[in-house]
């Protein structure tokens, strides 16, 4: 009897099986959800890696564009333009400009030439008649083609007399260091080659945003006095009349048959 007692009936044998069929379930369905999710874990990492790498990739050869030097940069990075870097290249261009205003013709050209290393015609250096005055001398200067030698550009305000206004103006010069004395001049028939090299250089980044700042100040200054206008429109007629004239008697001396050789003379006045 004791036996029996301890038999399970059909309806409890049932209700065992159940609770153990649902006890294993949840078991099985946890496993499944973290295999998917281990799955998914690992497509995203693996997303995000891709994506990584390839930001990775964009952003190296956005480096390495960047970080190599145009022809352009390089030229302005191996000779910059400097301001004011020899005090001594702007005090001769100062007395140099100065020089110009002297009225007595003797002194004007013994003067200039104490600052210029080949004033073939003294008679060529002419009075700046309708300049009052120059100021606010600064000189950039790139390194010439030889040692001690120097691409000069001269900023100054010139004062043009009866108007109260400045003019911005900007002058290329070639300035030579003597090896002896460490003095500079300036040399105004500098030959070919060295033109060429000035001319290059002056095609550099930084020299052209000199010229066009320089260039705006000289408009807004024109803009701002209508005599200043003035000025510089009549004179930009003249200079035409006497553009057309030099051709026009270029012209006639070469198709004319002459036994009289023409010197070529180097005008100091590039005014």
């Amino acid at each position: 009897m004791a036996n029996d007692e301890n038999k399970l009936s059909k309806s409890e044998l049932e209700d065992l099986l159940k609770e153990v069929e649902r006890d294993r379930q949840p078991v099985k369905k946890v496993s499944n959800q973290k295999k998917k999710s281990n799955i998914r874990i690992d497509m995203i990492i693996a997303a995000i890696v891709a994506v990584v790498l390839v930001i990775g990739v964009g952003a190296a050869i956005i480096y390495f564009v960047k970080s190599t030097p145009t022809k352009e940069e390089k030229a302005v990075a191996e000779n910059p333009l400097q301001d004011e870097k020899y005090p001594e290249i702007s005090d001769v261009v100062k007395n140099y400009l100065n020089a110009f205003l002297i009225e007595d013709n003797q002194k004007r050209a013994e003067t200039i030439a104490q600052y210029v290393g080949n004033l073939y015609d003294i008679n060529s250096v002419k009075q700046r008649t309708y300049i009052s005055g120059y100021s606010g001398i600064e000189c950039y200067t790139k390194e010439g083609p030889y040692e001690n030698t120097y691409v000069v550009y001269a900023y100054y305000q010139m004062g043009i007399k009866n108007i109260e206004t400045t003019v911005p103006c900007i002058d290329r010069l070639y300035v030579v260091r003597d090896t002896k004395t460490g003095n500079v001049y300036i040399q105004n028939d500098s030959g070919e080659e060295i033109q060429k090299y000035m001319d290059k250089v002056t095609k550099d980044a930084d020299v052209q945003q000199l010229l066009k700042d320089v260039e705006k100040e000289f408009e807004d200054a024109k803009a701002s006095d209508t005599r200043l206008k003035e000025f510089f429109d009549k004179l930009k007629v003249t200079e035409k009349k006497e553009e057309t004239t030099t051709q026009q008697t270029q012209v006639s001396q070469t198709q004319s048959v002459t036994t009289v050789p023409h010197n070529t003379t180097v005008n100091s006045d590039k005014k």
